[in-house]
Protein backbone atom coordinates (compact mmCIF):
# COMPACT_ATOMS: atom_id res chain seq x y z
CA UNK A 1 0.00 0.00 0.00
CA UNK A 2 1.24 3.18 -0.92
CA UNK A 3 2.15 5.65 2.24
CA UNK A 4 1.80 9.62 2.08
CA UNK A 5 5.52 9.67 1.59
CA UNK A 6 5.17 7.64 -1.58
CA UNK A 7 3.11 10.06 -3.03
CA UNK A 8 5.26 12.82 -2.17
CA UNK A 9 8.04 11.09 -3.44
CA UNK A 10 6.92 10.35 -7.20
CA UNK A 11 5.09 13.80 -6.85
CA UNK A 12 8.35 15.27 -6.46
CA UNK A 13 10.05 12.51 -9.25
CA UNK A 14 7.21 14.14 -11.60
CA UNK A 15 7.84 17.20 -11.08
CA UNK A 16 11.32 17.14 -11.61
CA UNK A 17 10.87 15.89 -15.04
CA UNK A 18 8.16 18.33 -15.88
CA UNK A 19 10.94 21.23 -15.25
CA UNK A 20 13.64 19.48 -17.25
CA UNK A 21 11.56 19.17 -20.55
CA UNK A 22 9.33 22.39 -20.25
CA UNK A 23 11.57 24.54 -18.04
CA UNK A 24 9.41 28.32 -19.38
CA UNK A 25 6.16 26.57 -18.91
CA UNK A 26 4.21 26.91 -15.34
CA UNK A 27 4.35 23.29 -14.40
CA UNK A 28 0.64 23.65 -13.43
CA UNK A 29 -0.20 23.76 -16.84
CA UNK A 30 1.53 21.16 -18.12
CA UNK A 31 -0.55 18.90 -15.31
CA UNK A 32 -3.79 19.72 -16.56
CA UNK A 33 -2.30 18.91 -20.20
CA UNK A 34 -1.74 15.54 -18.69
CA UNK A 35 -5.08 15.13 -17.28
CA UNK A 36 -6.48 16.50 -20.28
CA UNK A 37 -4.60 14.13 -22.86
CA UNK A 38 -5.21 11.05 -20.39
CA UNK A 39 -9.16 11.88 -20.40
CA UNK A 40 -8.46 12.44 -24.55
CA UNK A 41 -10.14 15.86 -23.94
CA UNK A 42 -8.82 18.67 -26.26
CA UNK A 43 -9.80 22.22 -24.84
CA UNK A 44 -8.99 25.62 -26.03
CA UNK A 45 -6.74 27.32 -23.53
CA UNK A 46 -5.58 30.98 -22.78
CA UNK A 47 -1.92 31.02 -23.08
CA UNK A 48 0.63 33.80 -22.10
CA UNK A 49 3.97 34.56 -23.34
CA UNK A 50 6.38 36.47 -22.05
CA UNK A 51 9.05 37.21 -24.69
CA UNK A 52 12.19 38.34 -25.22
CA UNK A 53 12.71 42.20 -26.11
CA UNK A 54 13.07 43.42 -29.28
CA UNK A 55 10.88 40.98 -31.31
CA UNK A 56 9.24 41.48 -34.96
CA UNK A 57 5.50 41.25 -33.58
CA UNK A 58 5.01 40.93 -36.75
CA UNK A 59 6.66 37.83 -37.70
CA UNK A 60 5.62 36.33 -34.51
CA UNK A 61 2.26 37.05 -35.22
CA UNK A 62 2.87 34.90 -38.69
CA UNK A 63 4.11 32.28 -36.98
CA UNK A 64 1.61 31.96 -34.18
CA UNK A 65 -1.55 32.08 -36.97
CA UNK A 66 0.36 29.40 -39.11
CA UNK A 67 0.78 27.03 -36.00
CA UNK A 68 -2.90 27.41 -34.23
CA UNK A 69 -4.83 29.20 -36.34
CA UNK A 70 -5.16 32.01 -34.20
CA UNK A 71 -3.92 35.35 -34.25
CA UNK A 72 -2.18 36.58 -30.97
CA UNK A 73 -2.55 39.69 -28.97
CA UNK A 74 0.25 42.15 -27.72
CA UNK A 75 1.10 43.86 -24.67
CA UNK A 76 3.65 45.70 -23.00
CA UNK A 77 5.76 46.86 -25.65
CA UNK A 78 5.48 43.49 -27.28
CA UNK A 79 7.25 41.38 -24.39
CA UNK A 80 3.63 39.68 -23.76
CA UNK A 81 1.23 37.87 -25.96
CA UNK A 82 -1.82 36.57 -25.51
CA UNK A 83 -3.90 33.70 -27.45
CA UNK A 84 -6.76 31.23 -27.19
CA UNK A 85 -6.50 27.96 -29.15
CA UNK A 86 -6.57 23.80 -28.36
CA UNK A 87 -3.03 22.91 -26.51
CA UNK A 88 -1.62 19.72 -26.09
CA UNK A 89 1.69 18.95 -24.80
CA UNK A 90 3.70 19.14 -28.13
CA UNK A 91 2.18 21.98 -28.78
CA UNK A 92 3.37 23.64 -25.31
CA UNK A 93 7.04 21.89 -26.21
CA UNK A 94 7.32 23.54 -29.35
CA UNK A 95 6.51 27.11 -27.57
CA UNK A 96 8.84 26.40 -24.90
CA UNK A 97 11.34 25.55 -27.06
CA UNK A 98 11.15 29.22 -29.37
CA UNK A 99 14.16 30.73 -28.46
CA UNK A 100 12.80 34.17 -27.66
CA UNK A 101 9.84 32.75 -25.19
CA UNK A 102 10.86 33.69 -21.75
CA UNK A 103 8.01 32.28 -19.88
CA UNK A 104 4.31 30.35 -20.64
CA UNK A 105 1.31 30.71 -18.29
CA UNK A 106 -2.08 29.35 -18.76
CA UNK A 107 -5.52 28.17 -18.13
CA UNK A 108 -8.37 26.86 -19.52
CA UNK A 109 -10.73 29.42 -21.84
CA UNK A 110 -14.09 29.49 -20.38
CA UNK A 111 -17.32 31.42 -21.69
CA UNK A 112 -16.33 34.51 -19.60
CA UNK A 113 -12.82 34.61 -20.79
CA UNK A 114 -11.35 34.51 -17.77
CA UNK A 115 -8.15 33.18 -16.67
CA UNK A 116 -6.01 32.06 -13.84
CA UNK A 117 -3.49 35.01 -14.54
Amino acid sequence: MSTIEDVVKEFSEADNAIRSVFPKVDPVLVVRLIFDQKAKRHNIYTVEAILKDGQDTETVRKRVIEATGMAPGFYLQGTKMITSHKLDLQLLKRINDVDYVVSVKGSPYSAGGSTDF
